[in-house]
């Protein structure tokens, strides 16, 4: 086979992929879901409002609630001897202090939860999705928290097993910034079949990837964006399309009265 013929196959192959994954993703992508009690966009607390306190810590989610903001996004990992643990940078097993802040503490602790918790899972996988649900379903009864907890990862098979599991979560697919030139149009087409074949209902999406370009293709979709922390980006994820926008900043009654 000549090179020129192979490049051709290669092209016409990927075409097949982007067409049949967007047909996929048409025919079985859901509906964006709703979120009571906040505003349009949604302003959520990036690790706790951390302006004066530690972040992802009880004091930082207290303070998101006492500023008026509706969510608040933590950091949280796996461990199968604590459950899940308030942490951001990867820690091994055998290295977490016994001290550390576990999600059931912080829950415990605060004396009033936010309308939404965002957890950022950062070592979701196949191996414990199914006893990250578990553990999630009974923070969800005891604390009264069904279809509050939005549960973001960037692997989209154990996210999927982890909401089969826990259907009273919201699954939010972290997505990579896409490679440039060629692997665009494949890159688009992962997300697409990603989304129709597993049915998740959000993307979570760094602020320079929220174009007019994503939004023409999944903005019918709940789309959590992260981190604004001006007016001036805020008001572009608004633009956008924007379901929920993480920030560091003093925003949360921003839209408080419709955006006025």
């Amino acid at each position: 086979m000549s090179a020129r013929v192979r490049r051709a196959s290669i092209f016409a192959a990927a075409l097949v992929v982007i067409a049949g994954s967007l047909s996929l993703y048409n025919i079985l992508s859901p509906r964006a879901i709703a979120l009571p009690g906040c505003a349009h966009p949604a302003l959520w607390a990036h690790r706790g409002y951390h302006a004066t306190a530690q972040e992802n810590s009880v004091a930082s989610v207290t303070a998101a609630v006492t500023k008026g903001f509706c969510g608040a996004e933590i950091d949280v990992q796996w461990f199968s001897d604590r459950g899940l643990v308030v942490a951001h940078d990867e820690v091994e097993e055998g290295d977490i202090l016994p001290n550390a802040l576990t999600l059931a503490q912080l829950l415990d602790s605060l004396p009033q939860p936010p309308q939404y918790l965002w957890l950022d899972f950062k070592n979701l996988d196949a191996s414990n999705a199914a006893a990250a649900a578990a553990h999630l379903d009974s923070l969800i009864a005891k604390h009264h928290f069904a279809n509050r907890f939005v549960v973001e990862s960037v692997s989209s098979v154990p996210l999927r097993l982890l909401w089969w599991h826990a259907p009273r979560v919201i699954p939010a697919y972290w997505i990579n910034r896409p490679p440039h030139g060629w692997k665009g149009p494949l890159h688009d087409a992962q997300i697409a079949a990603a989304i129709g074949l597993l049915g998740l209902p959000a993307l979570s999406i760094p602020k320079e990837m929220l174009t007019d370009h994503l939004t023409s293709l999944f903005g019918h979709l709940s789309l959590f964006t992260w981190t604004c922390d001006t007016r001036e980006e805020i008001e572009h994820a608004r633009a956008h399309g924007a379901t929920v926008v993480l920030t560091d900043g003093d925003f949360a009654g921003l839209y408080a009265n419709g955006g006025r």
